[in-house]
């Protein structure tokens, strides 16, 4: 597979011109995003949370971790991680653990981290290990149009600092 049925019919219903990058098989978003030569912090990663309700998708920079506090107090929630196992059928195109970073074509909210604004090109994993979409800053921001944007995460390495503020 190169990319998942869902993100291709999205992107082709909504005009998005996009690339797709074949890189080395990879287990995670840091992997992938250094096998493809591409920063971190310009690959979207996405982050399944759930609350007793619904799924929500968080998209941040792979470069980054979720602050899931923030997170909660910014909606008034409570959300937490999602079980690995509900994810293949919420994104029953992708290989588990390659989940891409857009919501709406599998019917999932999404919350997009402010720090995407600040990169010229986005990359998504395709829906497998071995595959990126390429997109530019202006059609990823068009997709997300209907999302909700916050700082919902920071830089991992800083991560143990914040972990802590309330």
């Amino acid at each position: 597979m190169a990319l998942s049925p869902a993100v291709e019919r999205y992107l082709m219903r909504s005009n998005i011109p996009f690339e797709v990058l074949e890189h080395p098989l990879s287990n995670n978003s840091m992997q992938s995003a250094h096998s493809a030569h591409v920063s971190p912090s310009q690959l979207a990663k996405a982050v399944i949370l759930r609350d007793r309700y619904h799924y929500l998708m968080c998209v941040l920079p792979s470069s980054h971790s979720l602050v899931l506090n923030w997170l909660n107090r910014e909606l008034d929630a409570r959300y937490e991680l999602a079980a690995e196992n509900e994810l293949q059928n919420l994104f029953p195109d992708c290989e588990q653990g390659a989940v891409p970073a857009l919501g709406t074509p599998y019917g999932i909210d999404v919350v997009w981290d402010r720090s995407l604004k600040h990169v010229n090109d986005i990359y998504l994993e395709g829906g497998d290990h071995r595959h990126l979409v390429h997109i530019s800053k202006d059609d990823f921001e068009a997709l997300m149009d209907d999302c909700d944007l916050s700082t919902i995460s920071c830089a991992t390495d800083a991560l143990e600092i914040y972990r802590h503020i309330h």
